[in-house]
C-alpha cells in the first residue's frame, strides 16, 4: 500500500432500535400507498363533478336572469294597460260627469276584461266615495283615499299608487288612482284596487311556473303574492328585481324548483366516498388483524398493572369473601388497617383474628346476617382489633360479589376506618353541650341587672319589716298581733327572694337532660315570670292564649324554658322601634296532630329577607350585636326533643316562632 493511501473506514453497525424504526416506517409507507391512491381518485372524481355542477348552475343562472326580465316586462306591461284603462275611465268621468250609469257600465266592462281589478271607486274631494263597483268589497279606507288625493295634487294626469295593503283572506292589493280632468261632476278621482295574486295568476304563463317559483315579497322577505307549483323552502339560486313604483319596496323574486344535477351529483359523490371508505376500512381492518394479538397482550398487561396500582392506592379497605364466609381477597389498605400481611388473612374462616374479643356474639350475628343476604344497605359499625391489640372503629358496606358468568360468588365489603370521625363527633357533642350551657350563662349575664332589680324589692321589704319588728319589740307594751303580721310578711318576702334565686339556679346549673312528661302551663308561667322584669322594662305586654286541659309534653323543662325565654327576649328586643301602645307579645298554645304548638308572636320589624333562610345557621343574627348562636342552639334543643322549630312572617308586620313538641303519651306509644 502506498504512503498516500488510507485504510477504508470499517462499516458502522446500525443500532437495533434504528432498524426497528426503519422497518416500521417502511411498513407504514407501504400501507399508506393504496390509501393515498384511493384518496386521490376520490378527490379527482369529486372535482370533476363539482366542475360539471358549477357549469350547470351558471347556465341555469343565465336562463333565470332572462326569464326573470321577461316576467318583469310582462307584468309591468300589464300594469301599464291597467293605467291606460284607468286614465280612460277618468277621462270619461270628466265628460259624463252627470251620467253615473254610463260610468258604471264602462267600469264593469273593464273589470270583466281584467279580473285582477277587484274594484273601481269615484272619490269626492273630501275623500268620500261617490260611486263604487262592486258596491261592497275591499275598497280603500278613508286614510288611504285621503293619501291618494294628496299624492294626486302634483298636477300630473298620470295615475299614482298608494301603499300595498292586506285585505280579507290575506290577499295583497294595491290602489291605483287617476284624477278626473275637466270634470263638472262631484267626483275628482277614480281609484282602481288591483289584486296582486290575481295579476300573477293571469299573466305569468304556465311554462314559467313549470320551471320557477314566482313571488312578490317585501323588504323583510314576507310573501305578498306567489304563483308556484312547488311547496319547497328557500332556494339556493334566486333572482330579485325591484317592482317600484307600482309596489313600493316590493321585490319580484324568481327561483328555480330544483338545482341542476344536484341529486345526481350528490348520489355519485356519495357512492364514490362510500367505495373509498369501504376500501380504507378494509385496509385498516387487515392491518389491525395483524397487530391484534400484540395489542391485546399489551392492553392486558397494562390493565393488570393499572388495577393493581388502583388497589394499592385505595385508602378504603376492600375484603372479599365466598359464600361460606372464607376470605378470598384483601387489598393493601385493609392490611394496613390491621397491621398484617395479606397471606395471614386470605383463606381464614370465622371467627376472624381481627374481631373484637369483647363483642364476638354481636360480630358473629352480623356476619351471619350478611351471609344470609340481609346486609343493611346503610352499612354497619363494628370494632376491629389490630395486630398490636388496639381497637378501632370501622364502618362496613357489604354488597354481593358477582363473577364473570353473572353468578353470586360471595360478598364484597368496603371497610372505612372511622375512629377519627367518631372522636370528632364526640368532641362536637361535648362542644354542643358546652355551647348550650354557655348560652344559658350568657342569657343570665344579660339579665343580671334586671334580676338584681327584682331581688332588690323583696330584700328592701325584708329590711323594712325587720326594722318595724324591732320597733314593736322595743315598745313598752309590744303589740303581738302587729308583730305577728309583720313577721309573716317578712317571711313571704324571704320566700319570694328564695324563689327568684332558685329559679336562676335551676336554669344555669349543669345537669343531664331529664326528659319526662311535663305540663305546659307551669313551664310557660315560669318563663313569663322569669322574663317579666325585662319585658316590663321594655314596655312590652305579654299575652298568653292557652286552652285548658292540654296534654303533657315529653320534655326537659329547663331546656324548653331556655328556648322559650330566648324567643320571648328576642321578641321583646324586636319591638324596640314599635310604638309602645303596640308592643304586645302573644304566646299562643294549641294542640295539633303533630303535638303541642307554642307560637311566640311579636309585632316588630320582622326578619330581613337576606337572612331569613339562614336564620338557624351558626353565627347568623339579625341583631347588630348578636352572636348568632341563640337560635341555632334553640333548634338543636327542640330537635333533641324530637320536635321542630320554624319561623314565618306575621301578617301586618313582625315574626312568629313556633315550637312543636311531641305529646307524652303519643311519643311513648311510638317508641
Amino acid at each position: 500500500m502506498s504512503e498516500g493511501e488510507r485504510w477504508p473506514e470499517p462499516m458502522r453497525a446500525v443500532p437495533r432500535a434504528a432498524l426497528r424504526r426503519r422497518e416500521r416506517l417502511g411498513r407504514a409507507m407501504l400501507a399508506a400507498v393504496p390509501l393515498m391512491a384511493i384518496a386521490f381518485l376520490a378527490m379527482l372524481i369529486a372535482g370533476i363533478l363539482w366542475y360539471v355542477e358549477r357549469e350547470a348552475q351558471e347556465r341555469q343562472r343565465a336562463s333565470l336572469l332572462t326569464d326573470a326580465l321577461w316576467v318583469e316586462q310582462t307584468l309591468r306591461s300589464q300594469i301599464g294597460v291597467h293605467e291606460d284603462a284607468l286614465s280612460r275611465i277618468a277621462l270619461d268621468s270628466g265628460r259624463w260627469a252627470r251620467d253615473d250609469e254610463a260610468l258604471l257600465v264602462s267600469a264593469r266592462q273593464v273589470i270583466a276584461s281584467t279580473p285582477e281589478i277587484a274594484s273601481i271607486s269615484w272619490l269626492l274631494d273630501n275623500g268620500g266615495i261617490h260611486l263604487a263597483i262592486p258596491s261592497v268589497g275591499d275598497r280603500p279606507s278613508l286614510d288611504v283615499r285621503n293619501e291618494l288625493l294628496r299624492r294626486s295634487l302634483t298636477g300630473s294626469m298620470r295615475p299614482v299608487y298608494g301603499e300595498w295593503r292586506v285585505v280579507r283572506g290575506d290577499r295583497t292589493v294595491i290602489d291605483m288612482a287617476a284624477p278626473v280632468a275637466d270634470g263638472t261632476g262631484p267626483a275628482v278621482m277614480v281609484v282602481a284596487t288591483i289584486a296582486i295574486d290575481t295579476l300573477l295568476a293571469r299573466h305569468v304563463p304556465w311554462w314559467i311556473t313549470e320551471k320557477y317559483d314566482v313571488r312578490l315579497v317585501d323588504d323583510t322577505g314576507r310573501i305578498l303574492a306567489s304563483k308556484s307549483r312547488s311547496t319547497r323552502g328557500e332556494k339556493r339560486i334566486a333572482h330579485a328585481i325591484s317592482f317600484d313604483p307600482a309596489l313600493p319596496g316590493a321585490l319580484l323574486q324568481i327561483a328555480p324548483h330544483t338545482q341542476p344535477g344536484v341529486n345526481t351529483n350528490l348520489l355519485l359523490i356519495g357512492a364514490i366516498l362510500a367505495l373509498a371508505l369501504l376500501a380504507i376500512v378494509s385496509l385498516v381492518l387487515a392491518h389491525r388483524h395483524v397487530r391484534k394479538r400484540l395489542d391485546a397482550e399489551t392492553a392486558l398487561r397494562a390493565e393488570t398493572a393499572f388495577r393493581r396500582a388502583m388497589e394499592d392506592s385505595l385508602t378504603v379497605g376492600m375484603r372479599a369473601r365466598d359464600l361460606d364466609g372464607r376470605i378470598i381477597y384483601v387489598n393493601s389498605a385493609f392490611c394496613r388497617m390491621l397491621g398484617v400481611e395479606a397471606e395471614t388473612l386470605v383463606g381464614r374462616t370465622p371467627p376472624m383474628p381481627y374481631w373484637d374479643p369483647n363483642d364476638l356474639d354481636r360480630t358473629r350475628a352480623i356476619h351471619d346476617r350478611v351471609l344470609a343476604g340481609d346486609a343493611p344497605p346503610e352499612g354497619f359499625e363494628l370494632k376491629f382489633r389490630r395486630a398490636d391489640g388496639k381497637l378501632f372503629d370501622v364502618l362496613i358496606y357489604e354488597a354481593p360479589l358477582i363473577d364473570a358468568a353473572g353468578r353470586h360468588a360471595g360478598w364484597m365489603a368496603s371497610v372505612l376506618d372511622i375512629t377519627d370521625r367518631k372522636r370528632a363527633e364526640e368532641m362536637a357533642k361535648a362542644q354542643e353541650d358546652s355551647l348550650q350551657r354557655t348560652a344559658r350563662l350568657v342569657t343570665m349575664g344579660e339579665m343580671a341587672s334586671t334580676l338584681a332589680h327584682e331581688l332588690n324589692q323583696p330584700l328592701a321589704a325584708i329590711a323594712s319589716y325587720g326594722a318595724g319588728c324591732l320597733n314593736l319589740v322595743r315598745a313598752p307594751k309590744p303589740d303581738t298581733a302587729r308583730l305577728t303580721e309583720a313577721l309573716e310578711k317578712l317571711g313571704g318576702q324571704a320566700q319570694r327572694a328564695g324563689q327568684i334565686i332558685r329559679r336562676v339556679h335551676d336554669f344555669v346549673r349543669k345537669s343531664e337532660p331529664k326528659i319526662a312528661p311535663n305540663p305546659v302551663a307551669p313551664m310557660l308561667a315560669e318563663c313569663i315570670a322569669f322574663a317579666e322584669t325585662e319585658t316590663r322594662k321594655a314596655g312590652v305586654s305579654v299575652e298568653l292564649d292557652m286552652p285548658d286541659n292540654l296534654p303533657e309534653v315529653q320534655a326537659d323543662p329547663i331546656l324548653i324554658q331556655q328556648v322559650l325565654i330566648n324567643l320571648i327576649r328576642n321578641g321583646a328586643e324586636a319591638m324596640n322601634q314599635t310604638p309602645r301602645a303596640q308592643r304586645r307579645l302573644t304566646i299562643g298554645v294549641r294542640e295539633t296532630d303533630g303535638g303541642i304548638a307554642i307560637a311566640v308572636e311579636d309585632r316588630g320589624s320582622g326578619i330581613p329577607a337576606h337572612i331569613h333562610g339562614r336564620l338557624f345557621e351558626p353565627f347568623v343574627s339579625s341583631k347588630p350585636d348578636g352572636m348568632g348562636m341563640g337560635l341555632n342552639i334553640c333548634r338543636t334543643i327542640v330537635e333533641f326533643h324530637k320536635g321542630r322549630l320554624h319561623v314565618m312572617p306575621r301578617p301586618g308586620g313582625g315574626t312568629i316562632f313556633t315550637v312543636l313538641l311531641p305529646v307524652a303519651n303519643r311519643l311513648a306509644m311510638a317508641s
